[in-house]
C-alpha cells in the first residue's frame, strides 16, 4: 500500500472514530432510595474494544484501577462484557444516603467533604434535598483526558425514588415521576438539584397503633359503661319485684 493511501486511511479513520466511538464510553451512576430510608448505588462503567486496542493503558490504569477502588469500598464487583465492550458493574447497598458522602466515590465526582444529601427527618416524613455541582474530571483523571476528549463518554446519574419529586432539573424523568437522569459533561461542573418528600413507615405504623389501641379503649369503656349501666337495671328490675 502507497504512503498516500496509507494517510489518506489514517485521516478517514482520525474523522471517522468520533463518530464511530463517540457515546460508547459509558459510565452510570443509579442511585435507589428505598421506603425504609435505606439506599442502593449501581455503577457501570464499560469502555469500547476498539478503544482499548488504541490505548491499551486504559484497561490497567482506568477500568482496573477504578474496579479495585470501588471493591475496597465494600462494592460488590462483577464483569461486565458485550461484543464490543469491556468493563464492570458495582453495587452496594447503603444503610442511609448521607454514607454516600464517605465514599471515594464522591472525591471521584468532585464532591469530597460536602453534603452531597441534606436530610431532613421529621415525625412523619423525611425530606431529601439534593443540590450538588458534580466534576467528572476526578473520576477521568488528568492522564486521560486528552482521550476522553477525542472520545466523549456517555456519562449519566440516575435517581430512583419512593415517591414523586417536589422539584427538581433532571435531564428526563420516566413516565411514573419516580426516577430521573441527568445527562452530566466533562466540561466543567453539572449542576444537580432536587427535593423529595418520603413518609416515614416506622412513624406511620407507630400511629396506626396507636389509633388502634385508642380506638380499641373507648370501645372498651362504652362496653363497661353498656354492661354497668344493664347491671344497674338489673338490680333495680329485681329490688321493686321483692317490693
Amino acid at each position: 500500500m502507497s504512503t498516500v493511501k496509507k494517510i489518506a486511511l489514517l485521516l478517514l479513520f482520525a474523522v471517522a472514530a468520533p463518530l464511530i466511538l463517540s457515546g460508547c464510553v459509558k459510565f452510570s451512576l443509579h442511585l435507589t432510595l428505598n421506603r425504609d430510608l435505606t439506599s442502593d448505588i449501581d455503577i457501570t462503567l464499560t469502555l469500547p474494544r476498539a478503544l482499548l486496542a488504541l490505548y491499551p493503558e486504559l484497561e490497567e490504569k482506568f477500568l482496573k484501577e477504578k474496579r479495585e477502588e470501588l471493591a475496597r469500598q465494600g462494592f460488590e464487583v462483577a464483569d461486565y462484557a458485550g461484543d464490543s465492550l469491556i468493563g464492570f458493574k458495582a453495587t452496594k447497598k447503603l444503610q442511609s444516603v448521607e454514607e454516600l458522602a464517605g465514599l471515594s466515590l464522591a472525591r471521584d465526582m468532585g464532591l469530597e467533604g460536602r453534603d452531597i444529601f441534606t436530610v431532613e427527618k421529621k415525625a412523619l416524613t423525611t425530606t431529601y434535598y439534593l443540590n450538588a455541582d458534580v466534576d467528572l474530571s476526578h473520576l477521568i483523571g488528568e492522564e486521560n483526558n486528552k482521550v476522553f476528549a477525542l472520545f466523549p463518554p456517555d456519562m449519566r446519574f440516575l435517581l430512583t425514588l419512593p415517591v414523586r419529586p417536589l422539584e427538581h432539573n433532571a435531564t428526563s424523568i420516566t413516565a411514573d415521576e419516580r426516577t430521573l437522569e441527568w445527562a452530566l459533561s466533562l466540561e466543567g461542573s453539572n449542576h444537580i438539584e432536587l427535593a423529595a418528600r418520603v413518609p416515614n413507615p416506622a412513624a406511620i405504623i407507630l400511629g396506626l397503633v396507636f389509633i388502634l389501641i385508642l380506638l380499641g379503649a373507648i370501645i372498651a369503656t362504652i362496653y363497661l359503661r353498656i354492661s354497668s349501666a344493664g347491671a344497674r337495671s338489673s338490680k333495680k328490675a329485681g329490688a321493686k319485684q321483692k317490693a
